[in-house]
Parts: structure tokens; C-alpha cells; sequence
């Protein structure tokens, strides 16, 4: 084939999505394999070990599940730890997109914004997945050594809940870094008024809350294991629960695709000559 003449624009390059996951995903996961994240990786799972064993006594299942003031180590990880970083992590990813420089990189490729932030979406989920199953093994290594009787039966359905919550929070920290640099005042915003202000009415509205939809989930698992008193309302089960927070999901990345597109993005300023 000839080359094109002189003065002529090149020829268009036709998306390519295949390609386009290929290169989001080496952009996404290149951060993830560096020394510096796997050494705040692994002092990050130290610690949780450390506090992990030392809140829990030998064989005191309540004490790792949930005792009678609705407490327990399984508790603070998945109603708090894991929905507050994977919120941060949403949100910084997106956000270093929108430095001057990613921008100049990204929008000079084949790839449409929608499709970018999917993919961008689904590269991150995968990777931050990654990180949390260690989290995981950490708590469930951290039971254990506790000897908490019948644990390794509650592990699907651990990692089931914590993979929902990922997805959930993920999501909506890239809306929120979409819209506002300061998206950590959003996050207590809605943390405040939804999660710990309307998910604890005992009305229809407290599915709203996203992390009280996973322990109500979870409750038919404690309560063979320790004795809990059920949460006010009707068990939705679990195939409920996982299209809830995957819908909650997909409103959010939608919401955060809008808002992408129409958004004006300036790249890094031109050399002076």
C-alpha cells in the first residue's frame, strides 16, 4: 500500500476494543506491580494481622463474628475497611486520569470515552479484587489461628460479600472523583446521611444502604455460628442482595460515564518554543 501523499490527514484508525482493554489494562495494573505497592501492601496486611489476632481471643466466635452489641471483627472489615478503600481507590484512579498529562496520553488513542470508562472500571475492579483477597486470607488466616470453629465453610460467602462491596464502592468513588476533586466530602456525606443515617431506620428505606444489604445477607451464616439477634426487616437472600449492589454498581458508572463525556478536559500546556 502507498504511503499517503504529503498534506493529507493519516487514515483513521478503526477502535479496536480488544486492544483498547489491553492497553487500559497494562495502564491500570502497572501501578499495582510496583515495589512501592507491594511494600505498603504488605505492611498494610502486617498490620491488619497483628490487630486481627490481638481483638480476638481463643475459640470466641461472637468476638470474630458478631457478639450481642452487633460488634465483631468481620464487622469492622466489611462494613467499614473494605467499602472506605475501595471508595479512596475508586476515586484516586479516576482521578489521576484527569491529570494533564494522562489526559494528552488517552485521548489521543482509538478508544471512546464510555468505553474507556468501562474498561478503566472493570481493570480496576480486577486489580483492587486482588489486593482484597489477601486482605481476606489475612482475616480468615487471623480466625484460624484463633481457632474459630466452622470458618472455612463461611469463606464463599465472605468473599462473596467483600467482592459485591468492591464492586459497589469502587463504582461510586469514581463518580464521586468524576464530579469533584475533593470527592472525600462526599463520601462522608453520603457514609453519614445513607449508611449509618437512613440504613439504620427500620423502614424499606434502609436498602439504601449497601453495606447493610450485605451483613442482612450474611446474618443466616452468623447465626449458625454465634448467637445474633436478626435485623429488623426481611431477609432479601442472596440473589436479591447481589443484584441490588450490582444495579447500584451499573448506576453509578453509568452516572460516572455521563459525566465523563460532557466534561471539557484540558490536557498539559504547550512547550513555549
Amino acid at each position: 500500500m502507498n504511503p499517503p501523499s504529503p498534506g493529507l490527514p493519516p487514515p483513521r484508525v478503526a477502535p479496536n476494543a480488544r486492544h483498547a482493554f489491553g492497553g487500559i489494562w497494562r495502564l491500570t495494573v502497572r501501578p499495582f506491580l510496583t515495589p512501592g505497592h507491594g511494600l505498603v501492601l504488605a505492611g498494610t496486611l502486617s498490620l491488619f494481622a497483628l490487630v486481627s489476632v490481638s481483638s480476638v481471643h481463643d475459640g470466641r466466635a461472637d468476638q470474630y463474628f458478631q457478639d450481642s452489641n452487633g460488634n465483631g471483627l468481620l464487622g469492622i472489615y466489611l462494613k467499614l475497611l473494605v467499602p472506605i478503600v475501595a471508595f479512596v481507590f475508586g476515586a484516586g484512579a479516576i482521578r489521576d486520569d484527569l491529570k494533564p498529562g494522562s489526559v494528552d496520553y488517552v485521548f489521543t488513542r482509538p478508544v471512546r470515552r464510555p468505553v474507556f470508562i468501562v474498561f478503566r472500571y472493570l481493570a480496576h475492579m480486577a486489580c483492587t479484587q486482588a489486593d482484597f483477597v489477601l486482605a481476606l486470607g489475612v482475616l480468615i488466616g487471623a480466625g484460624r489461628f484463633r481457632h474459630i470453629p466452622d470458618l472455612l465453610s463461611a469463606v464463599p460467602m465472605l468473599f462473596l460479600a467483600q467482592a459485591l462491596l468492591i464492586a459497589a464502592f469502587s463504582a461510586f468513588g469514581m463518580l464521586c472523583g468524576i464530579l469533584t476533586s475533593r470527592y472525600m466530602i462526599l463520601g462522608f456525606l453520603y457514609a453519614g446521611a445513607v449508611e449509618v443515617g437512613i440504613g439504620h431506620i427500620p423502614t424499606q428505606l434502609s436498602r439504601l444502604s449497601m453495606t447493610r444489604q450485605v451483613w442482612r445477607m450474611l446474618q443466616p451464616l452468623m447465626a449458625e455460628r454465634v448467637p445474633v439477634a436478626p435485623l429488623a426487616g426481611q431477609n432479601p437472600g442472596v440473589l436479591m442482595t447481589v443484584g441490588l449492589l450490582l444495579a447500584f454498581s451499573a448506576v453509578m458508572l453509568a452516572a460516572t460515564v455521563a459525566t465523563f463525556a460532557l466534561r471539557e478536559l484540558a490536557g498539559a500546556p504547550g512547550r513555549e518554543a
